[in-house]
């Protein structure tokens, strides 16, 4: 599931920024010129408060920070003629010579960054963009592709947030191929033809106006 993968991903980077708070200053320094003073600032409130992960919306306990993977919505992009995908070859896979059905799902998620302050909700933002483009070829290595990102700033909504917090989001988009093996369809094939079977009347029959002109042999006892 991607959400998961997305999870570890951002735990990760937030790990590794923690590790290594220059990274902010590569973000932050040289692609927004921001003041030495500010960067400081941000470092400051990043080794106190880090950034919390969680999957689906935050509840009434959650600690803010907070960067909220939500999946908004996901459906059937692209189809194969009769949904067939190529089958596995390989004859020691326990897969091997069962039907495959396949289509393209497109998945949508939302990342909601939230936080207490309008500057922390923008800091946090730009860090969770950069970890996750960063991260593309980690999603590619599970099969993902085709990715899209845009985001915005998002008004409160009191039917899920308190007034006073502020967050932007982040909408990803990506595809990934989803496959389903048939299991029973390996036990409906043929695996070996042994000889081919002859009416024992001869096979020499007008069929639509063609011959096939088979004529059996038969070895005397």
């Amino acid at each position: 599931m991607i959400h998961r993968h997305l999870h570890k991903l951002f735990t990760q980077g937030i790990d590794i920024i923690t590790k290594d708070m220059s990274i902010l200053d590569d973000l932050f320094y040289d692609n927004y010129a921001l003041t030495e003073e500010e960067l400081t600032s941000i470092k400051t409130y990043f080794t106190a408060k880090g950034l919390n992960i969680v999957n689906g919306y935050p509840r009434s306990d959650s600690v803010f920070p907070l960067l909220a993977i939500i999946l908004s919505a996901d459906r059937e992009a692209e189809t194969f003629l009769n949904d067939d995908a190529e089958p596995i070859s390989d004859r020691e896979s326990s897969y091997f010579n069962m039907d495959l059905k396949s289509s393209i799902w497109e998945y949508t998620y939302n990342f909601l960054i939230i936080s207490e302050h309008p500057d922390i909700t923008a800091y946090y933002y730009e860090i969770a963009k950069s970890i996750l483009l960063i991260g593309y070829p980690q999603l590619e290595e599970i099969g993902c592709f085709d990715f899209a990102l845009e985001g915005s700033e998002l008004a409160p909504d009191l039917r899920y947030l308190p007034e006073h917090l502020f967050y932007r989001q982040l909408t990803f988009r990506v595809r990934m191929e989803f496959q389903q093996f048939d299991k029973e369809s390996k036990f409906k094939k043929a695996f070996k033809v042994v000889g081919i079977h002859i009416d024992k009347n001869a096979s020499n029959y007008d069929i639509g106006g063609v011959k096939d002109n088979v004529k059996p042999y038969r070895l005397e006892e």
